[in-house]
């Protein structure tokens, strides 16, 4: 069966990196299907679009499958549309987080335009889907699908996790080879499911509380497949990557080996001296570590299970190490209750106690389904849910302020915590060691390239707000 997997384009074009997800379907269909994996992430709408449709008419798939989240539903419902106007018995599934929460809307709004929906993991769901389909038997018991039965009610089979993540087929990462090799970089995730259910998080609600990590032998293995294609850095997109203590650094131990350079997300616990000194010997050179606020009242609200006494405590063992690593954190203002009081708080103590590189990141709160702030505001009767198909916005949460105060407070956030000079020895060192000319010429050509992939972050960051 010839199947194609689309992760659509989204109206914000500078987004960098490749979707993970159609690599782990892409590897488990082609067990048996033929696949075509399109890639249109940071890519322009109409551009896409048109792409798409010479795509399909030429290879006349009978399964499309499109994955994609509330930012880019938009580019996901342009291509919905047009599938059966050239494909007429082309079955189309959709997946990822967004169709995950909203699969009944998006059965009601498409009707026949839609035939399925795969909820939570796809690996093998779609998989089976696609088996059943060719072989025209029964999908009625496949984990997570969404249907409609012949008198067009919609059924939803309930979900039963991947426990065993090793068990899956090694991820193909062939429909971003070129991407890798011309960036170097390579983005993986070794881990599924958090343990804190944050109210204004999906990562609970889509992936479950029950955390399912790849051992660090697995971990290895994926590091050295994307070495292969040309990766000397990764980026791994973990939510939490220093969950399970002797798993973090069993694989520290391991990618020190490799000689790579890699940067993570963390939680501020569990962290110990050992942590982040064998995180940093095995090449991390960057943390952002999980904040959210420093005020006492809105961290208990948010159900984040931390308190700003650990933040600090993060802080201050990676300030020791602050010559090969920079650290940074993720704030969210505009939480339920904030307040200039709270914010003050936050900023206060950011300003008496946390010592970091590259300072806090803080972004406002947006409203997104499969989180606990979603489902109290419909249950409140306070968010129209009709906004996911009559505009391609997603809103910030501003109930309780305007956008304009909570754009101010981003930027007082910002602009707060003790910023210490990152010292990067190690580059110092690189460059002093390197054995010829053409390789420090190489050295400062990735240097100006990285400074310029800044300046670009730091322009856009303007221009959004």
């Amino acid at each position: 069966m010839k199947v194609t997997l689309v992760y659509p384009p989204a109206d914000e074009v500078n987004l960098k990196g490749y979707p993970l997800g159609l690599a782990y379907l892409s590897a488990s269909l082609k067990k048996r299907h033929q696949v075509n994996v399109l890639n249109y992430c940071g890519k322009p709408l109409a551009t896409s679009v048109n792409f798409f449709l010479k795509d399909l008419s030429l290879q006349r798939p009978d399964v499309v499958g499109i994955s994609f989240n509330s930012f880019n539903r938009w580019g996901a419902y342009c291509l919905i549309r047009k599938i059966k106007k050239i494909l007429k018995n082309c079955k189309v599934a959709l997946g990822g987080v967004h169709p995950s929460s909203m699969y009944v809307q998006l059965f009601e709004h498409f009707g026949d335009m839609v035939d399925f929906i795969i909820q939570s993991e796809g690996e093998r769901s779609f998989y089976e889907l696609c088996n059943a389909l060719e072989e025209k038997s029964d999908f009625t018991k496949i984990s997570g699908l969404a249907y409609k039965d012949k008198q067009d009610k919609i059924i939803a089979n309930s979900v039963e996790v991947i426990a065993d993540l090793d068990s899956l087929p090694m991820p193909d990462y062939s429909y971003a080879q070129d991407e890798i090799r011309q960036n170097e970089t390579a983005y993986l995730i070794t881990s599924r499911g958090c343990p804190v259910n944050c109210v204004f998080c999906s990562t609970s609600s889509f992936w479950g509380q029950n955390v399912r990590m790849n051992s660090p032998e697995r971990v290895l293995q994926e590091v050295q497949y994307a070495m292969s294609m040309g990766a000397r850095r990764i980026f791994f997109h973990d939510d939490t990557f220093n969950l399970g203590i002797d798993r973090t650094l069993k694989l520290a131990k391991l990618l020190k080996k490799e000689n790579i350079e890699y940067v993570v997300q963390c939680r501020v616990k569990p962290v110990s001296e050992e942590m982040i000194e064998a995180l940093v010997d095995s090449g991390c050179r960057h943390i952002t570590w999980g904040a959210e606020s420093l005020s006492k009242e809105i961290l208990d609200k948010t159900n984040k299970k931390i308190c700003r006494e650990e933040v600090k405590r993060a802080f201050d063992i990676c300030v020791k190490y602050s010559d090969r690593l920079t650290t940074g954190a993720y704030f969210c203002v505009g939480m339920p209750g904030e307040s200039e009081e709270t914010i003050r708080e936050s900023i206060d103590y950011l300003n008496e106690n946390i010592r970091s590189t590259h300072g806090p990141g803080a972004s406002m709160l947006y409203i997104l389904p499969g989180t606990q702030i979603y489902r109290d505001l419909i249950a409140q009767k306070k968010f129209d849910e009709k906004i996911w198909i009559r505009t391609p916005d997603v809103k910030y949460y501003t109930h309780e302020h305007d956008i304009w105060t909570l754009n101010r407070w981003r930027k007082m956030i910002n602009r707060s915590g003790i910023h210490i000079p990152f010292k990067g020895q190690y580059i110092i060192d690189l460059l002093t060691t390197a054995k010829d000319f053409k390789e420090k010429s190489i050295i400062r050509r990735k240097l100006k390239k990285i400074g310029k992939k800044i300046r670009r972050f730091i322009n856009m960051a303007k221009r959004r707000y």
